[in-house]
């Protein structure tokens, strides 16, 4: 059985949709092994299939990034028979690997600004030569019970691809009938006060820890959230998730599942640059995206 590596800086939702890559090299008789933020180590060492994780930001990788040959990362290195990197081998850390690397090395540089497939599908290129079945569709072993829960993340990692909170919470006045939750993240943290004004503390998950999320995800009927991590997390478990997009694309960002629902009205300038996002008032990306629209989806799922 082979031992493949692959690296993959980025953030959490990152780490999720390279997980068909992982699932697909199991197919083929690989042990795979993940590298990526140490603080996402233990998640996806117990709720993904890879046979191991190991952070990435460790000094013990240090040497990649200062262009230093050292023994006992080459040794460590070498106990792998292929390393897919998702990072330009012209790079600093690309160059060192290549000399003390001495088996087979894939590089596929990640680019999102020129990406012009899904992501999870471009991800998937270098392992397409295997005679396996693709897997495309991101999983997680979270079990989910469907519980009468309708959990909200109005958040994300970054504000500008947030649908407005007032419309997250006229969903909730529409749905009232019905147990609901509101996660904040740490990215959330200051709008506690407001929801605690409108819903009660009851109501609210504020935390910083993933495992709390997935305790929710275990009882969560239907999902809404924004282009996020978490919305991939609850994707990839299998619960029912309607995800907003506004100024992001979903046919490179979607989150993938078998029972996902985008929402995302093109406005004529959409989906657009950072900057551009960044600078945008008027936002009529979310602006065409009524309350009605989501509450439609929520009752048909």
């Amino acid at each position: 059985m082979r031992n493949v590596l692959i690296i993959r800086e980025g953030s959490f939702g990152d780490l999720i949709l390279t997980l068909p890559v992982v699932q697909s090299l199991k197919k083929n008789n690989f042990c795979v092994y993940l590298a990526g933020k140490g603080i996402y180590k233990n998640f996806f060492e117990i709720y993904s299939d890879i046979n191991g994780f190991y952070s990435f930001d460790n000094t013990f990788f240090l040497p990649l990034f200062s262009g230093e040959r050292n023994q006992l990362l080459s040794e460590f290195l070498n106990n792998f028979d292929l390393i897919i990197f998702y990072e330009d081998e012209k790079t600093l850390q690309g160059k060192t690997l290549r000399k003390i690397f001495k088996g087979e090395i894939l590089f596929h540089p990640v680019k999102n600004e020129h990406l012009k497939m899904h992501i999870i599908d471009y991800l998937l290129l270098p392992v397409r030569n295997f005679p396996t079945e693709i897997e495309k569709y991101p999983f997680l072993k979270i079990e989910n019970k469907e519980e009468n829960i309708i959990v909200i993340h109005p958040g994300s990692g970054c504000s500008h691809k947030n649908y407005k909170k007032e419309n997250f919470f006229e969903i909730i006045k529409k749905i009232k009938d019905k147990e609901f939750k509101v996660i904040l993240g740490p990215a959330e943290f200051d709008q506690f006060q407001w929801w605690n004004n409108k819903i009660g503390q009851e109501k609210i998950l504020k935390t910083s820890f993933l495992q709390d999320i997935v305790d929710i995800v275990k009882t969560t009927k239907i999902y809404i959230g924004n282009d996020s991590g978490i919305t991939h997390l609850f994707a990839a478990s299998g619960v029912k998730t309607i995800a907003i997009f506004g100024p992001t694309s979903p046919f490179i960002w979607g989150p993938r599942g078998k029972k996902v629902k985008i929402i995302f009205r093109e406005v004529g300038c959409n989906p657009c640059s950072k900057e551009k996002m960044k600078n945008c008032k008027e936002k009529l990306c979310f602006e065409q995206i009524e309350i009605k629209d989501i509450i439609n989806f929520i009752e048909n799922f």
